[in-house]
């Protein structure tokens, strides 16, 4: 099997090739990676920069090396989105070595819940459009979505035939207005019974339930406010945070 490396930095190109060769010949935890000699001539790098790689992936807890051994799978490969800057989910997926998909599983007019109505401060009889979407790394779902739409003239008239699964950039260019900021609130739950299916988890797994509000610029009224559920098992979440001196 040969890898063909295409991204920026040398030691990040070894390192997704590294993520890719273990998603797709399947290794499990405690499975054996090829010698360094056979993965740095199928990489065509030499094994110090392969073993910058092996120090990478080791600290992010994806491999582990027993001393004359061999190197061996830790877990599966984890997909990192940095919050500190907008990411659509599809890049984040393809920066870490997967194929991304959406499946929509349904959208139009509905009742919502209490949280709904609350975030656009709107009457508890209206009817909010609804998205659900499920997002998956290859064929595993790792993220399940429900987007919910301040209910204004503007977004009644979208033509959604057009959705493609990225809801910023296609509200973006349905609306012709940019979208400006989105504020998250991050919680460590159980996963619900309800959306266990979605995920292919069971009940009460650890995940990681976000609810997110998305701005247009220059208004003080969310236009988005979206729930959203991760398999924290998949995906992690990095914050840079900067001292003030």
């Amino acid at each position: 099997m040969s890898i063909v490396i295409n991204n920026d930095s040398l030691l990040n190109k070894v390192k997704t090739s590294l993520l890719t060769y273990i998603e797709k010949n399947k290794l499990k935890h405690d499975e054996q990676l090829p010698s360094e000699t056979a993965l740095a001539k199928m990489l065509g790098v030499s094994r110090n920069t392969l073993r910058e790689a092996y120090i990478a992936l080791e600290n992010d807890g994806v491999i582990y090396r027993r001393h004359g051994i061999g190197t061996f799978v830790t877990r599966s490969p984890v997909i990192s989105d940095k919050l500190n800057y907008f990411l659509p989910f599809a890049q984040m997926i393809k920066e870490s070595g997967y194929t991304p998909n959406f499946q929509t599983l349904s959208m139009g007019y509905e009742c919502s819940q209490d949280d709904v109505y609350d975030a656009f401060s709107i009457p508890h009889s209206t009817k909010v459009f609804c998205v659900r979407r499920i997002v998956r790394a290859d064929k595993q779902p790792v993220i399940y979505i429900e987007d919910h739409l301040l209910p204004i003239d503007e977004v009644k008239g979208i033509n959604w035939s057009d959705f493609d699964g990225n809801m910023i950039q296609f509200l973006s260019t349905s609306l012709n207005t940019p979208m400006h900021h989105i504020q998250s609130h991050i919680r460590a739950e159980a996963l619900n019974a309800e959306y266990s299916q979605y995920l292919e988890l069971d009940s009460e797994t650890p995940i990681l339930n976000v609810k997110s509000y998305t701005y247009v610029e220059a208004n003080d009224k969310p236009i988005v406010f979206s729930k959203i559920i991760f398999n924290s098992n998949i995906i992690e979440l990095n914050v840079l945070r900067m001292i003030h001196k």
